[in-house]
């Protein structure tokens, strides 16, 4: 009975081994398993484990994916058995919800211009049936883009159009940026201020506001300056323009952004 006990324990030892060299190679940074983001969801997949001991496996996919330390998801394959000497393809499809981002003024401000810190921290738990457990977790940290990433303006002053009262001038500004990081979920509240025209000095010479839309990859909005026309004319004089803009997390909120934009006309 000592003899065979120590058989067994010897055995499982080996194959624990073999399985822990396994199992690193399945979620190391060489592996084959890829992770493609898609807005609202994280997919998992190419990741094959197999069980290269002498006992079954059961096996379990855990994880959490964050920006900047702030959670956007979470996940759990559940249970999977593997027979000796078979493998698991395992794909996992991450719901991600931006609530606690988009509620995080700080981390929206920080991570409008600048590339973010997306985190992706993977655990396989793995247990010998019925002798051993094995955990191995491995964190990928991979770079996000800025959401409004090379923003630029520009007035319209081709679509101009006098006002139903016949006292203003009706201006578009156009907001233009490319969006590459995850969040691509959600809207913001963007005001803009035009707050220098050409030849006369500073002040508030009208402004447009609505929401901003986060989508993915390329953007560009337009809003309306409804301005004064003794102070236009039928058309924006040529000169240079200053556009003060302030983003808020809704309509009502406090904002969390802003800057100002210089424009040629």
């Amino acid at each position: 009975m000592i003899v065979a006990t120590v058989a067994i324990a010897a055995t499982a030892a080996y194959s624990g081994y073999e399985e822990y060299g396994a199992l690193t190679s399945s979620i190391g940074t060489t592996g084959e398993a890829t992770a493609s983001l898609n807005g609202s969801t994280l997919q998992i997949s190419g990741l094959d484990v197999p069980n290269r001991m002498t006992f079954p496996l059961t096996l379990e996919l855990l994880g959490v994916l964050s920006i900047d330390n702030v959670s956007i998801g979470a996940f759990d394959s559940g249970a999977y058995m593997i027979l000796p000497n078979q493998s698991k393809s395992i794909n996992v499809s991450i719901p991600l919800n931006y609530d606690d981002l988009l509620n995080n003024s700080q981390l929206l401000n920080q991570t409008a211009f600048n590339s973010s810190e997306l985190g992706v921290t993977t655990t396989i738990s793995a247990h010998m049936v019925p002798l051993l457990g094995i955990n191995i977790t491995r964190l990928v940290n991979m770079t996000a883009g800025p959401y409004l990433g090379d923003l630029s303006a520009s007035l319209n002053e081709s679509a101009a159009t006098i006002g139903s009262d016949g006292e203003s001038l009706n201006l578009p500004v156009v907001l233009s940026w490319q969006n590459t990081s995850p969040l691509t979920q959600g809207s913001f509240w963007i005001q803009a201020n035009l707050t220098q025209i050409p030849g006369r000095p500073p002040s508030n010479y009208g402004f447009a506001s609505g929401p901003l839309n986060l989508t993915s990859g390329y953007n560009s909005q337009s809003l309306d300056f409804n301005l004064p026309l003794n102070d236009f004319g039928k058309s924006p004089p040529p000169g240079t323009y200053s556009i003060q803009i302030v983003i808020s997390q809704s309509k009502y909120s406090q904002p969390f952004l802003h800057f100002v934009k210089t424009v040629n006309v």
